[in-house]
């Protein structure tokens, strides 16, 4: 065998490896990236617990055995708390026209938590810039929890009274009120600020906003004496584009 015939051989063993490893490398290229927990590195599923960060008001994501370790009451040290996973949809839920309005909140959804560190409860609303916080009077919400007792049991910092009361075009609002972990609330801010486009959101945020209520509708459990009644909260929330929808939030 010649010099060359060798070296050619050579060159055809030592290529093969090297295309192997390339195509590995692709592979995991093309393999989408795993959520890690952001306390000890684990991989974790898309549908995990969070953390929240008293502080800075951040979540973090935590894998099964770190959220276990937060579990327990004053175990984050006053720094972290375990956000729960309760999801509450309150039918009976006691709210006029004029404590809405008394909210002065420029859009159709609003969520409330107690904060700790604030000392008393707030009130956020999502709009295409994110989280904006409006003025909550301690009388307008003591008046709300008068008449809604199970607000009482709203986790501080974690849990949060969502509203949600979009309108049609005939001007009839769809009213729909729930407990919700925090992180619920973060996620329907994100996709708002994500998928918003021009003046009026365009057609792919008002879809993104009905499935989120419509995820919620199925996820939560009715509490309340009108719980197994048919409510308007159970029929599909209208969205740009659709018969009676309207464009705004």
């Amino acid at each position: 065998m010649s010099s060359s015939e060798l070296t050619n051989n050579h060159d055809d063993r030592s290529a093969a490896p090297l295309d192997v490893l390339r195509q590995f490398a692709r592979k995991r290229e093309m393999r989408p990236p795993m959520e890690q927990c952001e306390l000890c590195s684990a991989e974790i599923a898309a549908d995990h617990r969070h953390l929240l960060e008293l502080s800075r008001r951040t979540l973090i994501c935590v894998c099964r055995p770190c959220s276990i370790l937060f579990g327990d009451q004053g175990s984050g040290s006053g720094k972290y708390k375990l956000v729960p996973s309760r999801y509450l949809l309150l039918p009976d839920f006691q709210m006029t026209d004029e404590q809405w309005d008394d909210l002065t909140i420029p859009v159709n959804m609003v969520y409330m938590f107690h904060s700790t560190l604030a000392n008393h409860v707030m009130a956020f609303y999502p709009s295409p810039a994110g989280a904006m916080e409006s003025m909550l009077s301690l009388e307008g919400w003591d008046a709300l929890v008068s008449n809604n007792p199970i607000l009482n049991d709203l986790e501080p910092d974690v849990e949060a009274l969502l509203i949600n009361r979009v309108q049609n075009r005939g001007g009839d609002s769809y009213r729909e009120h729930y407990i919700v972990p925090i992180d619920a609330c973060y996620e329907l801010v994100g996709l708002i600020r994500l998928k918003w486009k021009g003046l009026s959101g365009g057609e792919e945020v008002w879809k993104a906003i009905a499935e989120f209520f419509a995820g919620l509708r199925t996820r939560a459990t009715p509490v309340g004496k009108s719980s197994s009644d048919t409510h308007p909260a159970n029929s599909s929330t209208p969205w740009r584009g659709e018969a009676n929808a309207r464009p705004e939030l």
